[in-house]
């Protein structure tokens, strides 16, 4: 080490100049880095959605999704297959484990879809996972709803997917263009032609033909036969069949119009009732920043100069706003923490070069870690900036410069203190550095969810401690050779310090062995019981600046009456002036992207910044206000407020719509739906839960047209003939595409809107029979009104119905367990059992995996401590520092009355390694002091006097360096919140617990002679 020490002081200019060199090729690779706002913690899920238009909800399970779930099942690490079956829609959710990658899953999934045999023209489509949804939004312009619909499917849609890391641009609301051949039923019995004469004659009437090329002369021509639909009138006029050697057209049959594909969903935008919307997803992995950058660049490209003048791209939400917001207050909490440990160095090491170069050696380890970072191709998020302790970095340069200031006091400024204090602080700093990493371990080994959370702040810390420790060495001890030519002074506060703890000291030092017995054990138990009073939670949710609420209207309204409803919905958010903007969407895209009825009503609530606030304090002030107004308006509707990422993240993760569930698991829907009301009725009296509902699978109103076989053989009739007339008058039938340059339109036959609106109507739908005659569909089928499924849930195979709620109060497991037991004494049928799923389970499994990586830790510092100290008596007493920590961080979360949290439980973790530091450095400093022959009680009062400027410095710069983040609030601050709870009240606590208790133990500690 003193070789070394030599070799830099030596060279300290070269190492200076090297230092600012490496500092600005940091600066340089940042640029390039990207930031997320938060980490994704979900595993690698892969969605497929599979469209069957027309089919009831137990048709598409039994034809589209167990088909499906069989091909799917065994795939290399798949963990669990969650499927939703609704009328016309199959989605179903593939997760597999965190070990497998997103690619390698897709790949997996793409093998299986390849071989499966699923009816005609059902197609299953992988889409994008809806977590990296980057932005929506409108299409705007001087045009109705149908010509802004194809400009963004034909047009933006496409532009924007050449953006960098786009999946996906999907597309809501509007009408989809499509050409309606609306038959009338007279002509149908008049000319004597079937619904599906018309349709295949459309298709046949619609296709172009290749021939030979052809030499004419020194010419060369291409055969090309051309007969594709270019227009309405060539639909008109296309043959049907002939009568009486009369061609019968389409339009001696039928109204041919422009029209729409039904809708299944509608989007508004604050007073606008009716917009065009696209809502772009990135690619899992790819980077937001670049991604948004050139997403904004294709989109001023088509606002310029590639859509019509009159038409517009105006952006509703874009995430990066919420990033720009993150990177702000990261840079503001930076800031001020480099300050505070800036003034806590400077006050109690009393040289203003010391404390510069000190805090300086912060913002350069910060800096290379997140370059270190940007060159392996990683992301920063909030978390792992927000959340590092710049005091627990700024430890390592201030042991080292402490000792060179006390040496300084016998050696006085030069070599010869420099080279006392590399010897001296050399090994207990490498030392120092195991015991973090080892305290650590816990973290290291978080496996799931919690692994995506914390491990690049992991990360950051060890790269940061790391840099740390190298500029220590090559920085600190160059500087301190060219600019620190003075030693320090003492200031009258840390004098006035000393001279109160060391009058406190004189009476510490009279605790003999029972006192001491009796505040351990006091200190063990009230550790013990804040623990069990604090409650438990999984992670805190982060706040992101806006609302996302979903209301569930009754199942059996109609897509018009739940839009009316919803623009009710939205005046009144518009009424609360911290709102900005309100986006409402009610029903579904037609893509099926996402699975839910017109019955749903989601609305994207974009809130002004906290500072312009007049009316709340806080967010749940006015989520618990726009609850109250709606539920009055709306008493029986199921409200569900949360916010525009978590929703998704929830859904990604539970496989429900909700951040805890219930799920029970049987066979029949009817025992089901019993089943939940008594769940749902016991879960809503526990106190701490709200949003309690049900996802209902029956309730939905269908018109059964049940097939008279015995009938249908009478008129020589097959079940297909007429399913084919049902489905083609009804829901209609396509019959080809309309291609007009790049874009395609459907061509549908179908019956009028207000004939199949009317029930009497659909009994007398003809049904032409094979000689001509036709007869009524009532003389070959039963129609009858039936209540039947209107979602089928399941998850690995199994039918599932889920019972969705929020914890609201602080202890997440308390209440889940309460749930429990008030839904315990529910009989469930044989065959049918339960499974609680969200955070709840993920807290849970996350615990039990903390417990064996928190006893492989604690073992690790044990071995340590004793290599340290060769004595099992020395290695408690040094240890004790872990029970400082927990009761200090304990304390701390009980008076800001938050839970414990894995954010919190990290923050344990961060201060155990420093605490017990500070406690071996006591134990040697006294070891040192009795071998040089000093009486117990003397050695005893001078190490505590030699490091207790150390040991404060330690605590305070700990301490203020996450001050700043324990005190944040708003958008972004919540995660890391609790961690920095931790930090700053357990280290002061933690210290204050060392001073008063280690001393007295001073005199039990066992000394090797040398």
């Amino acid at each position: 080490m003193k070789k070394w020490v030599n070799f830099v002081a030596d060279n300290a200019i070269l190492f200076f100049i090297l230092t600012i060199i490496v500092g600005a090729v940091s600066v340089f690779l940042i640029k390039n880095l990207n930031v997320e706002a938060f980490p994704d913690p979900s595993p690698p899920v892969i969605e497929i959605v599979s469209i069957y238009p027309g089919r009831s909800a137990e048709e598409i399970e039994k034809q589209i999704t167990i088909p499906l779930e069989v091909a799917l099942s065994g795939m290399k690490g798949l963990k669990r297959v969650n499927s939703v079956s609704l009328y016309g829609l199959s989605d179903i959710k593939c997760q597999f484990s965190y070990d497998i990658t997103y690619a390698e899953a897709r790949q997996e999934v793409i093998n299986r879809l390849a071989v499966v045999s699923l009816p005609d023209g059902v197609s299953p489509q992988i889409i994008p996972n809806p977590i990296g949804e980057v932005m929506r939004y409108a299409l705007v312009g001087n045009r109705n709803l149908m010509e802004l619909r194809t400009i963004q499917d034909w047009v933006v849609s496409r532009y924007l997917k050449t953006a960098e890391g786009v999946e996906d641009v999907a597309s809501y609301g509007g009408f989809i263009k499509a050409y309606t051949v609306e038959v009338n039923p007279d002509a149908l019995i008049k000319y004597k032609v079937s619904l599906s004469d018309i349709a295949d004659a459309i298709s046949k009437s619609n296709t172009n033909a290749g021939g030979r090329a052809l030499d004419f002369g020194s010419q060369y021509f291409l055969i090309r036969g051309v007969g594709l639909i270019r227009d309405k009138n060539d639909i008109e006029n296309i043959v049907v069949a002939y009568k009486n050697n009369i061609p019968i057209l389409v339009k001696n049959l039928a109204n041919v119009e422009i029209g729409n594909i039904p809708r299944t969903g509608i989007v508004g935008l604050n007073n606008n009732n009716d917009i065009v919307m696209g809502v772009v997803v990135l690619r899992r992995n790819a980077k937001s920043i670049p991604s948004i950058n050139s997403l904004k660049e294709k989109i001023k490209e088509l606002n310029s100069h590639i859509l019509p003048k009159d038409v517009k791209i105006v952006p509703i939400y874009e995430r990066g706003k919420l990033i720009d917001t993150v990177v702000h207050k990261v840079s503001e909490i930076a800031l001020v923490g480099i300050i505070l440990v800036f003034l806590s160095v400077l006050i109690f090491l009393g040289s203003f070069s010391g404390a510069f170069f000190v805090s300086l050696l912060v913002p350069l380890s910060l800096i290379m870690a997140l370059a270190t970072f940007s060159v392996l191709g990683k992301s920063a998020n909030f978390l792992s900036i927000a959340a590092i302790d710049f005091g627990i970095i700024a430890d390592i340069p201030l042991f080292f410069i402490e000792s060179y200031f006390r040496n300084t006091e016998r050696y006085g400024i030069g070599r010869r203190a420099l080279l006392s204090s590399s010897t001296e602080i050399g090994k207990p700093l490498m030392f120092s550095i195991l015991l973090i990493l080892v305290s650590f371990i816990p973290v290291f080994l978080m496996e799931g969810a919690e692994k995506r959370i914390f491990s690049p702040m992991v990360e950051a810390y060890v790269y940061a401690i790391t840099f740390a420790i190298i500029l220590t060495f090559t920085f600190l001890i160059a500087v301190i050779t060219l600019f620190i030519k003075s030693s320090h002074k003492e200031n009258f506060i840390v004098r006035f310090l000393e001279n109160s703890y060391m009058n406190l000291f004189e009476i510490i030092l009279k605790l003999k062995g029972k006192s001491l017995a009796i505040i351990f054990a006091g200190i063990f138990i009230a550790t013990f019981i804040l623990i069990k009073t604090l409650g438990l939670e999984f992670i805190p949710k982060m706040d992101e600046g806006n609302i996302y609420m979903r209301i569930i209207f009754p199942y059996s309204i109609s897509l018009s009456q739940t839009y009316e409803d919803a623009k009710k919905v939205r005046d009144i958010l518009l009424t609360f002036p911290e709102i900005k903007t309100v986006e409402f969407q009610v029903g579904r895209p037609e893509d099926g992207t996402d699975p839910t009825g017109p019955f749903n009503s989601e609305y994207f609530v974009d809130l002004k910044p906290y500072s312009e606030w007049k009316n709340f304090k806080e967010k749940k002030e006015l989520e618990e206000a726009i609850r109250k107004k709606i539920e009055n308006l709306f008493p029986k509707a199921d409200i569900s407020i949360s916010q525009y990422i978590q929703d998704n993240l929830e859904e990604v993760m539970t496989g429900v719509k909700g951040s805890n569930a219930v799920k029970i698991f049987g066979s029949d829907l009817e025992t089901l739906d019993k089943l939940a009301n008594q769940f749902e009725a016991k879960i809503q009296n526990v106190k701490g839960i709200e949003e309690v509902g049900i996802f209902r699978e029956i309730g939905q109103p269908n018109i059964i047209i049940e097939a008279d076989r015995e009938k249908l053989a009478l008129y020589g009739l097959k079940v297909e003939d007429l399913m084919d007339v049902v489905s083609a008058a009804l829901g209609g039938k396509e019959a080809t595409q309309v291609i007009e340059g790049d874009k395609r339109f459907s061509l549908l036959v179908v019956f009028p809107e207000n004939f199949r609106n009317n029930p009497a109507n659909i009994l007398q739908i003809p049904i032409i029979l094979p000689d001509g005659s036709y007869v009524p569909l009532s003389k070959v089928a039963n129609v009858h009104f039936a209540t039947g499924a209107s979602f089928i849930y399941r998850e690995n195979y199994q039918r599932y119905i889920p019972v969705k709620f929020a914890v609201v109060s602080k202890d997440l497991a308390g209440t889940v367990i309460k749930a429990q037991q008030a839904t315990s004494d529910i009989k469930l049928p044989e065959g049918y059992y339960t499974e609680w799923s969200g955070e709840f389970k993920n807290l849970v499994e996350a615990l039990q995996r903390l417990l064996i990586s928190s006893s492989i830790a604690l073992v690790g510092l044990l071995i340590l401590l004793y290599i340290i100290n060769l004595s099992v008596r020395n290695t408690l007493i040094s240890a004790s520092g872990i029970l400082f920590s927990f009761f200090g961080g304990s304390l701390s979360l009980f008076i800001a009355q938050h839970p414990l949290s894995l954010s919190a439980i990290v923050g344990f973790v961060s201060i155990i390694g420093i605490n017990i530091l500070n406690i071996t450095f006591l134990i040697n400093s006294y070891k040192h002091y009795y071998l040089l022959g000093k009486q117990k009680e003397e050695a005893i009062r001078i190490a505590v006097k030699d490091r207790y400027r150390a040991l404060l410095l330690s605590t305070f710069t700990a301490s203020l360096g996450l001050l700043p983040t324990a005190l944040s609030h708003g958008v972004g601050s919540q995660i890391q919140k609790p961690l920095a709870i931790v930090v700053v009240g357990g280290m002061l606590i933690s210290g204050l617990l060392i001073l008063i208790t280690i001393p007295p133990l001073l005199r039990y500690v066992v000394v090797e002679e040398v």
